[in-house]
């Protein structure tokens, strides 16, 4: 997976550069091509929306809801959420060649 990832970067990345070389605007040239993707998703979209019965649309919004709800319910109350899962300490951030951290 991990080289097909890779691929597409590669990919990506020469396209770019490839564009740049040529002399046009890179950005342009992707609205160029997705316009007319983005406006076709976006004319089907709403009559995919009604095909789909009243009945299911509710039960999907009220699933989406009540999950929402629960994994807000099921924290615990007052305790926020810590800002960040980082473990690391100052001294594990300070590359080694910089030699020790002073105290301050």
């Amino acid at each position: 997976m991990t080289f097909l990832l890779r691929a597409a970067l590669v990919i990506g990345a020469l396209s770019y550069l490839a564009l740049l070389r040529n002399g046009t605007d890179p950005a342009a040239e992707t609205r160029k091509l997705t316009g007319s993707a983005v406006a076709g998703a976006k004319a089907a979209l709403p009559p995919a929306l009604e095909a789909v019965p009243v009945e299911t649309r509710d039960r999907a919004v009220r699933a989406v809801l009540a999950r929402g709800l629960m994994a807000e319910l099921s924290r615990p109350a007052g305790v926020d959420e810590p800002a960040s899962n980082d473990t690391l300490e100052a001294a594990d951030r300070q590359p080694a060649w910089h030699g020790p951290a002073e105290p301050r």
